[in-house]
C-alpha cells in the first residue's frame, strides 16, 4: 500500500518537503494485521541566510496497525519505520532543490539532532516500536515524531525548495 503526503515547510525561502508515504507488508504471523503510516505537516520559521542558528521544525509520522474482527488472542506487532534519503542520495547532508540551488537539511529521531532517521545504512538510524492487538483493542496509533533542521549560515536564493523522502513502515 503506498500513500502520498507533503510535509510543508514554510519561510522566507520557503522549503518545502513531501513524504512519500509507503508502507511494505511483512506480516509475521498468520493473523490478519494491517498496519498503515501517515504524516503531517513540517513547518520551519522563515530561513534566513543571515542568522547563525538552525531553523527547526517537527512533524508527526504515525503508525496505525488493525486486527481483524474474526481474529481471536492477543497479538504483538514489531514495526520499523524507516526513511529515504531524498534527492541527495545520501544521509550525511539531505537537500532540498529548485532548479539546481539546493539547500541543506536533514531529519533526526531527536531534539537534539544527533541522530540522523534514516534507514539504518550510511550512518543513520531507524525507529522501532510494537503494539499489542487483541479482540478488545483491534486498532492502535503510535506517533513518532521526526525532528527536521536545517543548518544557518547557508547562502540560497529565495525559493520553494522542495525535496521527497520515502517513509516505509516493514512489520
Amino acid at each position: 500500500m503506498t500513500r502520498n503526503a507533503c510535509l510543508a515547510i514554510r519561510g522566507r525561502r520557503i522549503p518545502r518537503l513531501c513524504l512519500a508515504v509507503a508502507a511494505l507488508i511483512m506480516a509475521a504471523t498468520a493473523q490478519a494485521v494491517t498496519c498503515s503510516i501517515s504524516t503531517g505537516g513540517l513547518p520551519f520559521i522563515a530561513y534566513s541566510v543571515y542568522a547563525a542558528t538552525a531553523d527547526t521544525g517537527n512533524a508527526t509520522i504515525s503508525v496505525t496497525c488493525n486486527y481483524q474482527a474474526s481474529d481471536h488472542g492477543t497479538v504483538t506487532v514489531n514495526y520499523t519505520v524507516s526513511l529515504s534519503t531524498g534527492s541527495s542520495n545520501s544521509f550525511v547532508n539531505r537537500t532540498m532543490k529548485i532548479g539546481a540551488n539546493s539547500l541543506q537539511y536533514n531529519i533526526y529521531t531527536t531534539n537534539t539532532y544527533n541522530v540522523v532517521w534514516g534507514n539504518g545504512t550510511g550512518g543513520s538510524s531507524t525507529q522501532t516500536g510494537s503494539m499489542s492487538l487483541s479482540n478488545g483493542h483491534k486498532s492502535q496509533t503510535n506517533p513518532l515524531t521526526a525532528y527536521g533542521r536545517i543548518p544557518a549560515l547557508q547562502d540560497v536564493s529565495v525559493g520553494n525548495y522542495s525535496d521527497n523522502i520515502t517513509v516505509t513502515v516493514t512489520y
